[in-house]
């Protein structure tokens, strides 16, 4: 892989996330994306997939996998909030980029209480 191939998807990676983290902050029921339980708002970019509240694989053919890992809102239905936090994130990463969302996995990191 050239070096700008490498920055160009760098630079896809970074805006994929970043619609994501957006995208998630729209949808109702989710209070933070975070890889850790509890309010802290924290998305971290990177390579480990552990310490990362939203990661982004890229392939060949377009396609991307976004992971991210929120705190959803005592009180909500989960399945309904992450179905809707999946529809949200793919639509729109699809209209802001040339990429197609083969897939976007949820784990919910922690159930908090809202004030």
């Amino acid at each position: 892989m050239s070096l700008d191939n490498y920055q160009t998807r760098e630079t896809y990676v970074n805006i994929i996330t970043s619609v994501a983290g957006s995208a998630a902050s729209q949808v109702d029921g989710i209070a933070s994306v975070s890889y850790e339980a509890g309010l802290k708002k924290s998305v971290k970019l990177g390579k480990n997939k552990k310490n990362n509240a939203i990661t982004v694989e890229l392939y060949d053919d377009m396609t991307a996998i976004i992971d991210v890992s929120v705190n959803v809102y005592y009180g909500h239905v989960i399945p309904m909030v992450i179905a809707g936090l999946q529809e949200k994130i793919k639509t729109e990463v699809e209209r802001a980029t040339s990429y197609k969302v083969k897939a976007v996995n949820v784990t919910v990191a922690g159930v908090v209480y809202s004030n």
